[in-house]
Formats: C-alpha cells, structure tokens, sequence
C-alpha cells in the first residue's frame, strides 16, 4: 500500500473480530516502533503483547472500564522508562537547559519539588511512546488491521496488572485486530486551514 493511502485508511476502531493475529504481523508492527526516532537516541520505550483474556479484562477495567478493549484480539501496552529524574539533573546538564527553554523554568521548579518523584517522572515521560506506537498503528493498516489509543488509564493500575517494575510505567494501551465494523469517515480540517507560511496569517 502507498504510504499516503495508509495515512488515509487509518481509522481508530472500538469493536473487533475474533481473528487472531499471525505472529508475524505482529512481530513487523513491533519492529515498525523499535525504528522509530526519540530524543537523543534515548528508545526509553517498550511494549507488552497483551492476548491474555483475563489480562484483557483487567486492563480494560483499568481504562474507565471500557470493556470493548478486551475485545481485541491483542493489546499493546506502551510503556516508557520514567528512570530519568529532572530533579537530579545538575543545573549545567544539557537535558534540563533544554527543557527549561522549551517549557520555562516554573513549570520545571514545580516538577522538581513535586514530592511523588514517579508521578512526576510519569508525567514528564509522557510522550515517549506516542511517535513508536503511531509507527506500530500505521504499520497494522497497511496489514488491514485497526487500533485505537488508550489514554483514559490508571497508570499505576495498570503497572501493576503488568507487573511492571519501578522505573517502568505502561502510559497508554492500543487495542489492535481486524474492525468489525467500517470506520466512518472522518471530516479533516482543509490544507489552507491548518498551514501557515514565515508568519500566522490566521484570522
């Protein structure tokens, strides 16, 4: 499949068949996120195989309860390393200038003196996994297949049903399989709606 047709077929999907997924695919989807780019080459990421279907049912309850994630045949758990601690980083480490630069000092200061140090490196973490795991959603449409992101989850319940360790935390979860039903189509904001060019130009 053409790359843009991908992008163009890619639907978030809430109901699934019961095919299973050939291991192989499942392996390409997998081998799609390790090739994914992260800041620094740090790949602070991983990613659990979910089929188990109490396991399902678990994290499903973990996710407001939306028990339609049980549903597919696979889960992706994505998860990130939450090791890194801004607030033990020297005042000269390169990684703590450039986010003080990118998000300002207070929001820095208050992270560093939130007293919970694994939520507020959960928090920080966030985004790890998002660029990976849209490679591992985009590589299942070209095998046909649909996914859904997860990001309404209790985090530390989730770690826990996955019996992750300490510096691991699962961030989201992505129900993967073969859509029951069509995904409708989605009305997309227009090209001169969404570019600028040099300067806004937006009214």
């Amino acid at each position: 499949m053409e790359f843009l047709d991908v992008i163009k077929k890619r639907r978030t999907a809430r109901s699934f068949l019961q095919d299973s997924i050939p291991d192989e695919v499942l392996r390409e989807l997998l081998e799609a996120a390790r090739l994914a780019p992260s800041g620094g080459n740090s790949q602070g990421w991983y990613f659990g195989i979910i089929k188990d279907k109490e396991i399902k049912k678990e994290l499903a309850k973990a996710a407001g309860g939306q028990d339609w994630v049980a549903e597919a045949p696979v889960i992706i758990a994505c998860c990130a390393d939450i090791s890194n601690d801004l607030s033990l980083c020297p005042e000269d480490d390169y990684g703590l200038i450039v986010n003080k630069r990118r998000f300002g000092d207070e929001i820095i200061a208050y992270l560093n003196n939130y007293p919970d140090r694994k939520s507020a490196n959960t928090f920080f973490n966030n985004a790890v996994p998002l660029i990976p795991g849209e490679h591992i959603f985009l590589a299942a449409v070209n095998h046909g297949l649909n996914a859904c992101w997860i990001g309404d989850l209790d985090v530390r319940k989730a770690n826990e049903i996955l019996n992750l360790p300490e510096e691991i935390a699962c961030l989201f979860l992505m129900p993967i399989g073969y859509a029951k039903d069509q995904p409708k189509e989605i009305k997309r904001k227009t090209y001169d709606e969404i570019v600028f060019c040099e300067k806004w130009d937006k009214k």
